[in-house]
């Protein structure tokens, strides 16, 4: 159990924050997919790991189902996209990664377990091979673990995170702490995080605060993250978004079809937008719409000039991903808030 020490300053500081993002729920994904008690998850942990990329082996390295994982993801978080999120591994602090690679090899040598790869150690050189090494992993899993529903995912998190934000805000944080989760028991001033190990550790915020953040693949206990060079930050607590096969089912659900865009795009934009959802180069996208890169290449410069897409350029290939505008149109989820330019 974790007992989370919380003074009045850290109770006024308390918030809800944004979802992780594609790249750190793609991390908490990999810790998932190794485990086998996860009940909420066989399903999906079976199909995934009939697809399971070539080089999945460099996150099990870094992200075992034990808690003595590096973490990538405090360097990354806020990241919405793959693309951003491995833009912001690229240029994470060496001083950060160096510290947090120290920690998981004093963890991991205090119980007994095995050392990280000799490999590792690179991850806190910025020009090196290993993050791009890690990047190229975290890009092909996601593919895999996501299919396509990531748009639909987020969507779903940020919608659990309002929820969050509203109660904190109409009914107090003590109402928050409250109803956080099951694992969660809220005991002023003591915030207690239910673990399957049996020891006990106190933090002490000392007036620091808490980013609550909800997440897919957080599972199925909270996780707390710190920055290990800003011991000002407030601690990240990591709840389960889940917490039955109804919400499940909602997160993961298969996209309904939407006519009203076919109709508003045409079948075949409308498809290279559904596409272009899971992330795909232009080669790629030609390939999935059975056209010719060219025609690809203009599908892709309508959507993104409509604001449905972004693109950029990775080595020798043009990427494409959508917005959130997009992701609010293949949704059917295009409040009142949101207008098409």
């Amino acid at each position: 159990m974790k007992r989370i020490y919380c003074t009045p300053d850290d109770l006024l500081r308390i918030r809800v924050g944004a979802p992780l993002g594609a790249i750190a729920e793609t991390m908490l994904a990999t810790r998932v997919v190794q485990r086998r008690n996860v009940a909420g998850f066989a399903g999906w942990r079976s199909q995934v790991r009939g697809a399971m990329p070539a080089n999945f082996g460099v996150l099990a390295d870094i992200l075992p189902a034990d808690d003595s994982f590096l973490d990538l993801i405090t360097p990354t978080r806020g990241a919405r996209s793959i693309s951003a999120g491995i833009e912001a591994l690229h240029l994470a602090s060496r001083d950060e990664l160096r510290m947090e690679l120290d920690s998981v090899i004093r963890s991991r040598a205090r119980e007994g377990q095995a050392p990280l790869p000799a490999w590792t150690a690179e991850l806190s050189d910025r020009d090196g091979t290993a993050r791009r090494t890690v990047a190229d992993a975290v890009e092909a899993f996601h593919s895999v673990a996501f299919a396509g529903r990531w748009s639909h995912i987020q969507t779903y998190l940020e919608q659990a995170a309002e929820r969050m934000a509203h109660t904190l805000a109409t009914e107090g944080v003590e109402r928050l702490l409250a109803d956080l989760h099951p694992y969660v028991s809220w005991r002023a001033p003591v915030l207690e995080i239910h673990r399957q190990h049996d020891c006990t550790h106190d933090e002490h915020l000392d007036g620091r605060g808490l980013v609550i953040i909800p997440s897919l693949f957080a599972w199925p206990q909270p996780l707390t993250l710190m920055s290990l060079v800003d011991k000002d930050a407030p601690m990240t607590v990591i709840v389960p978004a889940l917490r039955d096969i109804n919400d499940f089912t909602a997160a993961w659900g298969p996209r309904a079809p939407n006519e009203a865009l076919t109709a508003l795009l045409g079948r075949t934009r409308a498809a290279a937008l559904q596409v272009i959802a899971e992330g795909c180069s232009t080669t790629e996208l030609a390939r999935r719409l059975g056209v010719s890169p060219a025609t690809a290449s203009e599908h892709a410069s309508i959507l993104r000039e409509s604001g449905l897409i972004d693109s950029w350029r990775h080595r020798n290939a043009m990427r494409h991903e959508v917005t959130t505008l997009g992701a609010a149109l293949l949704d059917g989820n295009l409040g009142s808030n949101v207008r098409i330019a």
